[in-house]
């Protein structure tokens, strides 16, 4: 009881403090505009804390059962669907790639996919909702229905897979860089990448403070930030948009694949740009079996690619040789994602000067690492 008398006075506290902070912000000459900016930050801030105070200081709180209500009907549903036309193993390897939910992979399995570089594809994020969204995108332009009707059909389409798959970070991330970039580019003509993804981030942030901790909160962003970052320019060395893709990606999350898992995958660049395209496939084959309910049958055409994928990751994580053991700390991550910034297309200074930051950046990196 004096945990729940605690946080409600926190609780008490920061609605007061922000009451008082409003009123004194009301009475300076700052510009309008500012206030309402200011004010509306700040009473999310409050509201923030508020959740953060009563799921994380309330020994009392119980955690969603994600096995409860229309959801839980609808994993159940597909959990007994799909083995109807698959092999258990691939069944839930499909099950984990619709849905997110790896509990149901054997520990081998999940093993495999880590050391071959492909346990993002077990993750539901930008991938799968850019693949739901040009699944569903394509259907409604061959039924000609007008484009500005699209994100309205899309939003909810893609909101409930959000709820469907347990909204955890990176689908929060995805959903809403998603619907914020293509209203603002059909509806206000301007999107700007890194804008929405800096909002999709405050968002995630203001909910959930303590995300800035979680490796799929980091990872994620540091995906996409390596994406804006990179690809652009390595595109122009490498004319392959798979693999400047893959080199991007890894570029902008390595520092943090060090820091949570110890080890970079050897063979990383060529399992990504021929298995992933193929589970993809198998990913749609899935996805159109359980929405169509009658047309399961398509999955018997996905049975020999998962087999092949199988026996390629088991291949693989047989290999001494598949993980490089890498290990640095924070400090490490900070120069090198300070190196990446100066380097990238979006900070202005002469080539002499930014190289040359660089390269001393780098080598406190390199030293770093060994130390």
């Amino acid at each position: 009881m004096l945990a729940i008398a605690c946080a409600m006075f926190s609780i008490w506290l920061a609605v007061i403090v922000g009451f008082f902070g409003l009123t004194i912000l009301s009475w300076t000459k700052l510009p309008r505009e500012f206030k309402i900016t200011a004010g509306v930050v700040y009473c999310l801030a409050v509201i923030s804390f508020a959740l953060t105070t009563c799921f994380v200081s309330n020994p009392y709180y119980r955690t969603y059962d994600p096995h409860a209500g229309l959801r839980g009907v609808i994993l159940r549903y597909v959990r007994w669907y799909l083995p109807m036309f698959l092999s258990q193993d691939n069944a839930d390897l499909v099950y984990t790639m619709l849905l997110g939910d790896k509990s149901v992979l054997s520990f081998g399995l999940r093993y495999d996919f880590t050391v071959t570089g492909m346990a993002h594809i077990l993750v539901v994020s930008g991938l799968h909702v850019g693949a739901l969204f040009g699944a569903v995108g394509t259907i409604l332009r061959w039924l000609r229905v007008p484009k500005r009707l699209h994100l309205w059909i899309i939003a909810p389409i893609l909101l409930f897979y959000g709820y469907l798959c347990g909204w955890q970070y990176a689908i929060i991330r995805a959903v809403i860089m998603c619907l914020v970039y293509t209203f603002a580019k059909h509806h206000l003509r301007v999107a700007d990448s890194l804008s929405v993804l800096s909002l999709a981030g405050i968002v995630i942030l203001l909910i959930y403070p303590y995300a800035l901790v979680s490796a799929s909160f980091l990872l994620s962003f540091s995906c996409v930030l390596g994406i804006y970052l990179w690809y652009q320019t390595v595109i122009k060395v490498i004319p392959s948009s798979a693999v400047a893709m893959y080199v991007a990606v890894t570029l902008g999350s390595f520092p943090f694949i060090v820091y949570f898992f110890g080890e970079i995958p050897v063979l990383g660049l060529v399992t990504n740009v021929v298995l992933v395209p193929l589970l993809m496939w198998s990913f749609y084959l899935g996805l159109f079996a359980v929405c169509t309910f009658a047309c399961g049958a398509v999955l018997w055409l996905a049975e020999p690619i998962l087999n092949f994928v199988n026996w390629i990751t088991t291949a693989i994580g047989q290999l001494s040789w598949a993980t490089i053991p890498v290990s640095h700390g924070l400090p490490a991550i900070f120069v090198y994602y300070l190196a990446t910034i100066i380097l990238s297309r979006f900070i202005f200074l002469k080539p002499k000067v930014k190289y040359s930051l660089v390269a001393v950046l780098f080598t406190c990196y390199l030293i770093l690492i060994m130390v």
